[in-house]
């Protein structure tokens, strides 16, 4: 079912005015956000998106002095948000606004809770709608002005169908007795808060075929990622716009040919890269080094109760059927590990787990810490998948 898709771009004082005072009078709305972070270095949300009984709107914060007046609405408790994807949008716009959230839902999760067989948004739409959403404008510049016809409506196509996908899926969580659970999750994702952003860490782990490399190329091959972060801070371009990782395996395979270099990036950066390559950072970087493990800096009684902590996680996902990407993950139980929790305050005091996982897990982590026998505790919990496959 196609849904109207109409929308209202609100960009000056009296409009924005005459959106709060319709908002304010909702009982749910739906939210995304367009952001600059595939161009820039410092990301900064470029459009709100707010969808509310038909209509649609799009709060443009570059053009506006001040949108402010959106935060009463957000923290209003008797308006649901919904998004999708809750965590990505709340701490970019708590980062840029400083905005609060309260009573939300977020329809990424439950797709993972419902255990749907994709978790994008335009799965989703296809899903519950069968209408499949253009992509032509996923990676537009969101920034520029004036915004073309055709990236406001994919703009505005992000939030028009997210109430009744919500709808349909509270009625499956409720069903299958896993609504407490969602909204205990989106309670915890509404209180996140964005940390303060330096910069990115330069990292080899993700770096395409960084294997096939030699230990000498892979350490030429940090200090050239080294110099493109530095750059792109500089220059605040997204770093893949100032070298793509194709350029950066050209320069590390050419590093000592100065010639070489002036031809790929020019003359002044090929000058500063060949002093960089001369002067490496450090050793070569040998396989072993780049895939660090997260309990290299634990105790052997840490250690152990790691060790037990991953066995419990392994017992939880078989006894509720589900995969990894609803536990916690390694670091987060090697500082479970660390903290040797003794009560349900202590894991609390972590902020790692909703209440509703404190209250549902705490008791068997509690156990498995101590090394004493925990399945009597997860008797009650409601399997993700309605059948093994």
């Amino acid at each position: 079912m196609q849904i109207q898709s109409d929308y209202i771009v609100v960009d000056n004082l009296r409009s924005l005015q005459l959106a709060l005072i319709t908002l304010a009078q909702a009982d749910r709305i739906s939210i995304d956000t367009e952001s600059s972070g595939y161009y820039t270095y410092y990301s900064r949300v470029c459009l709100i998106q707010i969808s509310s009984k038909g209509k649609n709107y799009i709060f443009d914060p570059i053009r506006l002095e001040d949108v402010s007046g959106l935060g009463q609405m957000f923290e209003n408790p008797s308006i649901l948000k919904i998004f999708h994807s809750a965590s990505d949008d709340i701490k970019a716009l708590k980062r840029d606004f400083h905005f609060k959230f309260v009573n939300i839902a977020d329809t990424m999760f439950s797709s993972r809770l419902l255990d749907l067989e994709q978790n994008s948004l335009s799965y989703l739409v296809e899903h519950y709608h069968k209408v499949k959403l253009s992509k032509k404008e996923q990676k537009s510049n969101w920034e520029k002005r004036p915004l073309e016809k055709s990236q406001l409506q994919y703009a505005a196509l992000d939030t028009v169908y997210l109430e009744s996908i919500w709808e349909k899926m509270k009625e499956e969580l409720t069903k299958r007795n896993l609504y407490d659970e969602a909204f205990s999750e989106f309670s915890k994702i509404a209180e996140e808060e964005p940390e303060p952003f330096e910069g990115f860490t330069v990292s080899l782990e993700k770096f395409p075929n960084v294997l096939d490399l030699s230990s000498d190329e892979r350490r030429a091959l940090y200090d050239t990622l080294v110099v493109r972060d530095e750059k792109a801070k500089r220059n605040n371009k997204a770093p893949f716009r100032i070298w793509n990782n194709d350029k950066v395996l050209e320069l590390v395979k050419n590093r000592r040919d100065l010639n070489k270099l002036t031809e790929i990036v020019g003359k002044k950066d090929a000058d500063h890269l060949l002093q960089v390559y001369n002067t490496p950072s450090g050793p070569p970087i040998q396989k072993n080094d780049l895939f660090k493990r997260v309990i290299e800096d634990l105790s052997s009684e840490e250690t152990d109760r790691f060790k037990r902590l991953r066995q419990w996680r392994e017992t939880i996902m078989s006894v509720r059927r589900m995969g990894h990407n609803l536990m916690p993950s390694n670091k987060m139980i090697a500082e479970i590990a660390r903290k040797n929790a003794r009560s349900l305050e202590d894991l609390r005091d972590l902020n790692l787990f909703s209440e509703w996982k404190i209250l549902n897990y705490g008791p068997s982590i509690l156990q498995a810490i101590q090394g004493r026998p925990y399945e009597t505790t997860l008797t009650h919990l409601v399997p993700i998948k309605k059948k093994f496959d």
